[in-house]
């Protein structure tokens, strides 16, 4: 995506009133009981908490995050949405991450409390899993998803935020063809597109009484098949890869395009790609609903 670490949370997590009336929609000024939930005209209940700075629409089970919002109702990308937050919703910009390649380093790091639950409570993670995956940065308490390369470097960090606010991001300077990844033993590579998708289907194989450190698991992490190709070339003993992104046009868009591009890159090597696809929109949604 072209958009740095702080536009990104800017527009992310801009003022979700002012993004639902960009969108055409109209707050019911007869409805509103209280000041914590506003509720949308003529939208299947769907109600704001400006607050919290979410939704949620009743007559789907849907919510999210205003950059959700834009998504739900146009249904567009993630990328399409940013930019139409920044074309019609007033945006400031605070620096938060080094913007130069040179710069990149790891936050300073604390103890994994607030992570550990937002994983384990929020997301349904096994704690087992959670613990052994997981860092905190001490400044904002977001989630730290570290890539390394084989000798163990780390070469990348994916930000997730664990408030209210749907944060994602990546410390800048990085290289994001190194993310995050879960290095099994067996032949078998599982893509995902964000490492909490990866550690959800690593959940489900232990409910299910599977050991869960046997397939490898690699995030995406919206770098597209940059990531595959090299995790691919530093584990030659990998022949079978299963792409598992999201079940939405994007993700089933990206799927087709690793696949082709993993069929042109490794034609002596004859890596079988496959796809399983989650029921829901993503790995954890579908953990959170078994959960449930």
């Amino acid at each position: 995506m072209r958009f740095s670490a702080n536009e990104y949370y800017a527009l992310a997590n801009a003022d979700c009133i002012s993004v639902a009336k960009s969108l055409g929609m109209q707050v019911d000024e007869g409805k509103q009981t209280t000041t914590k939930a506003v509720h949308i005209k003529h939208s299947g209940g769907l109600y704001i908490f400006p607050e919290k700075n979410n939704w949620y629409r009743h007559s789907d089970s849907r919510g999210g995050f205003p950059i959700d919002l834009v998504m739900d109702t146009l249904s567009c990308s993630k990328e399409y949405a940013l930019e139409f937050i920044q074309k019609n919703v007033p945006v400031s910009y605070t620096p938060t991450f080094p913007s130069r390649a040179s710069d990149f380093r790891l936050p300073v790091q604390t103890s994994p409390e607030r992570v550990r639950a937002y994983l384990t409570k929020t997301r349904g993670i096994d704690e087992e899993i959670a613990d052994s995956l997981i860092g905190e940065d001490n400044a904002h308490h977001n989630c730290m998803f570290i890539g390394k390369d084989t000798s163990g470097a780390v070469r990348s960090c994916a930000l997730r935020g664990t408030g209210a606010t749907q944060f994602r991001g990546e410390v800048s300077g990085g290289n994001k063809s190194c993310s995050f990844a879960i290095t099994g033993s067996s032949d078998k590579l599982r893509v995902f597109e964000s490492p909490i998708d990866a550690m959800s289907h690593a959940t489900f194989s232990k409910l299910l009484g599977i050991y869960w450190k046997s397939d490898h698991r690699l995030s995406a992490n919206g770098c597209g098949h940059t990531s595959v190709l090299r995790y691919l070339k530093e584990h030659r003993e990998i022949s079978s890869v299963i792409l598992s992104l999201d079940n939405d046009q994007a993700g089933h868009t990206a799927a087709g395009t690793i696949e082709q591009k993993l069929n042109a890159e490794f034609t002596e090597r004859k890596i079988s790609v496959s796809r399983v696809i989650s029921q829901r929109k993503d790995w954890n949604e579908d953990l959170m609903a078994f959960r449930a």
